[in-house]
């Protein structure tokens, strides 16, 4: 009798242990809803397309570097009022090329009061720069007034502008600052009211949009934004001007036919 007593309380221990050992599926408490499992988020993505502007200043470029650091575009320097050619202006204009990025050519100008200066200047960059078909429109740097009153220094720009855009067939864009077109310029809507709505706004001191003068460019805002002149892109020894598009591919109407 105390053998099968014994006998029944060790099989029961061993019936035990092995529930202990079995693992049990824990449930909800009653009333609770289950965790879903968690997806993960979106990368988010950008509105814009990155660039860069340069001129000799920069030195040699490896454009090879630019490109795969994620730049899309590129203005590059062609010329200077009516004497000045940028001495990296080739080597930059098919460096870049040939890494792939859109490409577009800008005259800086300095207008004086000298007679036909706006002609003469407008003449020099048709005649230095490489404005093809499928390179960005031409830019007219214009952020210098060498004493003109607004009213002179507009008319200085209509000149310039309908000369190149008689000879290449688009309208040029505009780059400028708002300190200087509202100063300089009288902050004129003219020429966004006019045909020539790609504005290109130099505004180093806002992390958020630009200020954009003229009355928003007439309601048409800003295209490009030169938003640093201090910034750092693999390829490139030292600091350059930082740009962007404001969109998530730049338009054909960007483009010389």
């Amino acid at each position: 009798m105390q053998r099968a007593i014994s006998s029944l309380v060790a099989l029961c221990l061993a019936v035990f242990l092995l529930a202990a050992a079995s693992p049990v599926e824990a449930k909800p408490p009653s009333g609770s809803k289950p965790h879903p499992t968690p997806t993960p988020s979106p990368t988010p993505t950008t509105s814009y397309v990155d660039g860069i502007d340069v001129s000799y200043h920069q030195g040699g470029i490896d454009w090879r570097q630019v490109a795969i650091a994620g730049k899309k575009f590129a203005f590059i320097r062609a010329t200077a009022g009516t004497l000045t050619a940028d001495s990296a202006y080739i080597a930059n204009y098919w460096g870049a090329h040939d890494a792939g990025l859109a490409v577009g050519s800008y005259h800086f100008a300095n207008p004086d009061f000298a007679l036909n200066d706006a002609v003469n200047e407008a003449s020099w960059f048709l005649q230095t720069s490489v404005i093809w078909s499928g390179d960005l429109v031409p830019v007219l740097d214009l952020e210098v007034s060498n004493g003109l009153d607004p009213g002179s220094l507009t008319a200085w720009a209509q000149t310039w502008l309908g000369q190149v855009s008689a000879a290449t067939g688009v309208r040029p864009i505009i780059y400028t600052n708002p300190n200087f077109w509202a100063t300089s310029m009288a902050n004129t809507d003219w020429f966004a009211r006019n045909g020539y709505s790609v504005l290109w706004i130099a505004n180093w001191t806002t992390a958020s949009d630009p200020s954009v003068p003229a009355g928003n460019w007439a309601g048409a805002g800003w295209s490009f934004w030169q938003h640093t002149s201090a910034g750092t892109v693999p390829g490139i020894t030292g600091l350059v001007d930082l740009d962007r598009f404001d969109g998530t591919s730049l338009p054909a109407s960007l483009f010389v036919p």
